[in-house]
């Protein structure tokens, strides 16, 4: 079984990996941290002692703690190291009359995890995320008054993971885990040994924090002229809309110069707007492309929400084409993280 589900997993993963490995979103980039906590439900199991004698064994619902750290690349790929602790009470055992209830002990497993994910963006700040996860699992069993003993095996778990992202560095994760191992085997008197089947299914929701901070840009404010009068219309006016690294978002201070923007096209009349998107080095250029062009729509669905017609405004994405601060290749630089609105 424990076999059987890996490899299909990893499978459905190939398939996947290969139909959408050139999409690409808008996660950040780089290390990040996370901690979750939620509830573990164990399958029943077949509890087989080494004489031939077997039962079933029924467990309650359990809490489950997790902690991650792990790296994410600009293909929406994640590799991340995970430790995870459930904790499950024994409901009751079937003999084969019955289900009968008792204080039957307790299931403890402590899971350390490799786990290679893939997020699908579906808007702006959300995505859902699929992986899998191999590892061990010390697995520790506890009957009181009889036996307590454990035992380290081999396991895996697939993942399915929504995220929403609450602030520039943080995001609130939701995780479906399905964990299961190699049928852990304990001593009750030597020589008797018994083991069981494990499989769990775990619900966890959490907080992950980007441990990479966005440079600030040095520069924020539009580039206007120093004439008192407003230019005749047409004459372009520019502004630029600074973003953060890996972003397609607007934040306070970017919409404060589109609404600038919106307010001078209105007062003084145009034929056109332009906004063009652009991107510093780092990443592939076809990324910065799309980045570019996400920046470009990110601002002129903003220029629609301060009233100005959609009709009137055209956008495109130059990617690393032309750069405001010339740099090497892949080398972070605020000012070139821009969209510009030209006003004619």
């Amino acid at each position: 079984m424990f076999k059987n589900t890996l490899l299909a997993s990893a499978l459905g993963l190939s398939v996947y990996a290969l139909a959408t490995g050139a999409q690409a979103g808008h996660r950040p980039v780089g290390w990040y941290v996370a901690a979750e906590g939620g509830a573990n439900w164990i399958d029943n199991a077949d509890v087989s002692f080494n004489s031939g004698f077997q039962i079933e064994a029924e467990f309650e619902s359990g809490w489950a703690l997790f902690a991650e750290v792990g790296y994410r690349w600009e293909n929406n790929w994640r590799l991340e190291l995970e430790s995870g602790w459930r904790e499950n009470d024994v409901d009751c055992v079937n003999f084969g009359g019955g289900c009968i209830p008792g204080n039957f002990g307790e299931v403890s497993q402590f899971t350390q995890m490799i786990n290679l994910m893939h997020d699908i963006d579906i808007s702006e700040k959300t995505a859902i995320s699929i992986g899998l996860g191999f590892g061990g699992n010390f697995v520790d069993v506890d009957v009181p008054g009889l036996w307590d003993d454990d035992d380290f095996v081999l396991a895996g778990q697939a993942l399915l993971q929504l995220t929403h992202q609450l602030t520039d560095r943080l995001d609130f994760v939701m995780t479906y885990r399905y964990m299961t191992s190699e049928d852990p085997e304990f001593r009750i008197f030597p020589p008797s040994s018994v083991e069981f089947d494990n499989e769990n299914h775990t619900v966890s929701i959490g907080l992950r924090f980007d441990l990479q901070a966005d440079a600030a840009p040095a520069m924020e404010q539009p580039v206007t002229t120093m004439a008192p009068p407003p230019p005749p219309p047409n004459e372009p006016k520019q502004f630029i809309v600074y973003f953060g690294f890996n972003k397609a978002h607007l934040d306070a201070k970017a919409i404060e110069v589109v609404r600038e923007a919106a307010a001078t096209a209105q007062r003084v009349g145009y034929a056109s707007i332009l906004v063009t998107g652009h991107t510093d080095t780092v990443g592939s250029s076809a990324y910065n492309n799309r980045l570019s062009l996400r920046r470009a729509r990110a601002v002129s669905k903003a220029l629609v929400a301060e009233g100005i017609p959609s009709k009137g405004i055209t956008s495109v994405g130059k990617g690393e084409t032309e750069l405001l601060v010339q740099t090497g290749d892949r080398e972070i630089e605020p000012r070139n993280r821009r969209a510009t609105i030209d006003i004619n």
